[in-house]
Formats: structure tokens, sequence, C-alpha cells
């Protein structure tokens, strides 16, 4: 067995002494003594005499012992062993448990490991969220699903959809746990929509629009969404605490929809320029950075669409979206109080989960 141990006893207690006294002026400015006759240098030196002690004792630990520490923490005699925790663990899916089990098993065969090789891995191990005790907790597990859809597809077919974003939030004495897959949305410029020449007064006009799965394919994609879930759903239900409860719900999408007046001055092309403004708007509005729930800014969008090269000014900056369903809402109001639950604004503008654009509209005229 080759493994390299740590040298921990490169100090003794007059080395130990220095170095704690050269640092009391960064605690206090009140202490000045530091003769051997003053007490609080007294119980420094009692101190550094106990550390000295405990660095050589540190650096004595024998090799078996820390063998014998990760075998503490897989709660195993040998990587070879069998027990209920092991047996769960690869029946849960435990990779974290099945990835620490191997490097026993790469001590035991005599591979060369390091001491900080081996703290990295316990570490991690312990690092690693083994119960839905939290938000986060719930979130890590649900991403740590891909690892179990990965496994199980095994190169086999059409890659399964993979969980690209989770949002926990809390619903009572339950989690609701909301996935993003990572499945790709489809847009198209239609060319009716897009014109290469401004019109008769001088406006250009670009159209993006998102282009939803139809038949076979829309049929197909609900198949793989629902395929997502349940394998979340597998892989979450046995790392929740008697009690708790996890519902594995697909995230909510509210449909963006923006419409723009743009001005360029005569030196750019207004093609190009819509180009750039559709792209960083295209960008912007990805799910991956908000926070689920926060609707939209038109201030904000207006300052994205000012900032792209070639625009001269913003005239006109029309943003809305499409109402999504309440389903939590609803059921715990009757029919009659939804009206009251209606927000400020225009009516049914409910805003729920991540932004997906559904439609761009941008008209750019030349500056005069």
């Amino acid at each position: 067995m080759s493994f390299e141990l740590p040298d921990l006893d490169t100090r003794d207690s007059a080395a130990l002494q220095a170095e704690l006294i050269r640092r009391i002026p960064q605690f206090t400015t009140l202490w000045t003594d530091y003769n051997a006759s003053d007490p609080g240098i007294t119980q420094l030196q009692l101190l550094c005499w106990i550390g000295e002690s405990l660095l050589y004792q540190a650096n004595a630990i024998p090799l078996l012992a820390r063998q014998n520490y990760l075998r503490e923490v897989l709660g195993l005699a040998f990587s070879s062993n069998a027990t209920p925790y092991s047996a769960a663990a690869q029946a849960n899916y435990d990779y974290a448990f099945q990835a620490l089990r191997q490097v026993l098993a790469q001590i035991e065969a005599g591979t060369p490991l390091t001491a900080a090789q081996l703290q990295r891995a316990v570490l991690a191990y312990r690092d690693e969220p083994y119960l839905a005790l939290s938000l986060d907790d719930v979130q890590a597990l649900a991403l740590q699903a891909n690892t179990m859809i990965t496994a199980n597809w095994g190169g086999k077919g059409s890659m399964p959809l993979l969980v690209k974003r989770a949002d926990a939030q809390a619903r009572g004495e339950a989690t609701q746990l909301y996935v993003l897959s990572n499945a790709s949305w489809s847009y198209v410029r239609p060319p009716l929509g897009n014109q290469q020449a401004p019109d008769a007064r001088g406006w250009w006009r670009s159209v993006l629009l998102l282009n939803p799965p139809a038949g076979a394919a829309a049929d197909a994609a609900d198949s793989a969404q629902t395929q997502l879930l349940s394998n979340v759903r597998q892989y979450v239900t046995p790392r929740v605490l008697l009690g708790s409860r996890v519902n594995v719900a697909a995230a909510q999408l509210t449909s963006i929809n923006l419409r723009a007046e743009l001005r360029c001055p005569p030196q750019v092309l207004p093609a190009v320029v819509m180009n750039a403004v559709l792209s960083a708007l295209f960008a912007y509005f990805q799910p991956d950075g908000w926070t689920y729930g926060q609707a939209p800014v038109a201030q904000s969008v207006q300052l994205l669409i000012e900032s792209v090269p070639g625009v001269t000014a913003l005239e006109t900056l029309s943003l809305d979206y499409t109402p999504t369903a309440r389903l939590p809402d609803y059921a715990q109001l009757a029919v009659n109080a939804l009206i009251a639950d209606l927000p400020p604004g225009s009516p049914g503008q409910f805003y729920r989960g991540l932004p997906q654009l559904r439609c761009v509209e941008l008209r750019m005229k030349v500056a005069a």
C-alpha cells in the first residue's frame, strides 16, 4: 500500500510562541509586555507546549487509522462488504457513496493516493445532500437525478431529457419542486414579418416567433417531459424524510410578447441593428438566469435595447405576457373570489415561473 502522509510536526513550541506573539497587535494595542513574567505570556507558552504535543501526535497517526476512518465513514469493513446501507445506496442510486467506496477499493489495491486526495474525497461525500431537508437540498437532488438518468440510458436510443434547472418552493407542509428540462425551443422568422427593405413609410420590420411542436412531435415532447418528471420523482422520493412531501411538476413558463419601435442613424444598416437587438433580447429572456416567479420589467428591457450599438432611440415599447395557470391558488379560492384575486394592471396578467419568449416584433426607422 502506497500512501503519502503529510508532515505535520514541523514547528516546535518556540516557533508557535513567536508566531502568536507577533499576532497580538492585530487584536489589541493594550498588551505590550511580552516578557516571560507576564501572566498572558505564561498561558501562551502553555498553549504552545500543548500545540507542539498535538502536532506530534497527529503526525504519528498510522496509515491503518486513516483507512479505518474511511471505513467508518462508509460503514464497511472492506470495500467488498455488503451491508443494508450499501444495498440501499445501490438501489437508490447513491453515486456519492459508490464513489467513496471506490476510493477505499483503490487504497486496498495499493493505488498511490495523497492525504489531500483522500481528504477531498471524504469531504465531498459529507457535503452531498442525502435528504431533502431544505429547499436548496431539494434543488441539488433534482440536478443529481441527471446522473441516474444518464446511467439508465446507457447510450441506447435517443438521449432522454435532463434537468436544466430546479426550483423548490415551500407550499404549506410540502415542497413544490419545479423542474425545467433541457429541451430546446424552436423559433422561426416568418418571411412576411421580416422585410428586406423599408415600407412606404420608411419602417423596417423584423419578427421572431416561438415555433412549438405539433402533432406527433408534440406528443413525443409531452412523453419525454412526463418521463423526466417520473425520473426526478424516483430519485428524490427515497431521500424525503417521513412526514414531509415533495411534489414534482414541470416548471411554469409564461409567454412573453414584446413590441418595440426604434431609431437608428443613417450610417448603419437597420437590418444588422435589428438582428443585434433580437440576439440581445433572446439571450436576456433565457430562463437560466431568472429568479423563479420574477416577472420581467419594461424598464430593464428598455435599458437593454438602448445599449445595443446602432440604436439611437427607443420610441415605443410594449411588454406583456400571456396568463398562466394558477392551480394552487384556484384550489384555495372560490370561483366568485377569482376576480378579487386579480393583480392591478391589465386583466389576466398573471406571471408564474420562468419567462419564455413567444413573440418579438421590431420596427426601425432611420433617424433624419
